[in-house]
């Protein structure tokens, strides 16, 4: 009896091997399509870039075994330097094969962007002033600048606010988006003063003076953390506790979140739980950045493409993509696709009690 049953036993832990290696076997032989990533990971923004690519990592774990193509990553650092990412393009479009590229803010996405069309490969980018959309192969995911600037202007007016200073960093996407904000302020009849300033700047008490002698009711910070955070800091230390600080889509480092405890933002909404609750278990840290988000969603959004378009076939893909609006979305709102342009909901967020919130007068 001893024997028979033992000779069950194997039967049975043979079939399971072979139904095991069976799946490992259709799964190697799935269509096997390549996403590359060109990303700042390291110089000023890696950051920003590190978490685009924490993002993306989590989206290619969390795809189902079931899908009819296997997805693979390729991620390069850009060191967001123009000639590194004209080259790194050219290995990954000649050498990796990739069938779609994923980049990060505006030099990347303005580069890759045209050699995307000319190469007939996917492209998702991460920009603020979109100008590379311009056919089927190219794609922009990110909140709506203007809308944010909508956010903060009819705020501040709302609060009866009269004089605001603005700090903004020299980068591309937070010039432009002060920009849209000043002509906003001025027709709200709300008066403002502005410094720019440069990444790595440490001292900022010299405009810190200039806006308390401007009489400032409120502060508007366009940088990414370190600088947005050393600022804040210092605002607080000459101007005081009680001042008013808002941020245009300021890049907010939530890691610092009692930093900016009763701060406003205008900012991209806050992602769903199921995306908050993954990303913990995964990095074990609920203080996500906003490139997390932009990444998971633009691999998602190129894997539903290649898996609803009718063939492989690159072609094929960008022309569901420019007709699907079904984007994937982890926000509670459907995210809104204009052409190539996928827009994330945006609203005023605050920090209460150490948790970033939804911001309700």
């Amino acid at each position: 009896m001893k024997k028979l049953i033992l000779g069950l036993c194997m039967i049975l832990a043979l079939n399971a091997c072979k139904d095991e290696n069976k799946q490992m076997a259709q799964a190697n032989t799935k269509p096997v399509v390549k996403i590359g990533a060109i990303l700042p990971l390291s110089g000023d923004l890696a950051v920003w870039g590190n978490s685009e690519k924490q993002g993306l990592i989590l989206a290619q774990e969390n795809l189902p075994t079931t899908l009819k193509n296997k997805y693979e990553l390729v991620i390069e650092d850009s060191s967001n330097a123009n000639k590194n990412i004209q080259h790194l393009t050219q290995k990954m479009i000649s050498v990796d094969k990739v069938d779609a590229i994923i980049t990060m803010f505006d030099p990347a996405a303005n580069i890759v962007g045209p050699m995307a069309t000319t190469n007939k490969i996917i492209h998702f980018g991460q920009s603020w002033f979109p100008q590379y959309v311009t056919d089927e192969y190219n794609y922009n995911v990110y909140a709506d600048m203007k809308q944010e600037a909508h956010l903060i202007a009819d705020y501040l007016a709302h609060k009866g606010i009269k004089k605001v200073y603005l700090f903004t960093v020299n980068q591309t996407g937070f010039i432009g988006g002060t920009d849209i904000l000043k002509q906003l302020l001025e027709e709200q009849k709300i008066e403002y003063r502005e410094s720019n300033f440069n990444f790595g700047q440490t001292d900022f008490r010299t405009d810190i003076v200039k806006a308390g002698s401007f009489n400032a009711q409120a502060y508007i910070i366009g940088a990414f953390a370190p600088e947005a955070d050393i600022l804040t800091k210092q605002l607080k230390q000459i101007n005081g506790e009680d001042i008013i600080i808002t941020g245009l889509d300021l890049g907010l480092n939530i890691a610092n979140k009692s930093l900016y405890e009763g701060s406003v933002f205008g900012s991209p909404a806050i992602p769903g739980n199921s995306f908050l609750s993954g990303y913990k278990t995964k990095y074990n840290d609920e203080n996500y950045l906003f490139g997390a988000t932009v990444g998971y969603i633009s691999f998602n959004a190129i894997v539903h493409a290649f898996e609803n378009s009718q063939t492989k076939d690159k072609q094929s893909v960008a022309k569901f993509l420019s007709t699907d609006n079904n984007i994937p979305t982890i926000y509670d709102e459907k995210i809104i696709k204009d052409k190539g342009l996928i827009y994330i909901p945006s609203e005023l967020l605050t920090i209460v009690n150490d948790k970033l919130v939804t911001f309700e007068e």
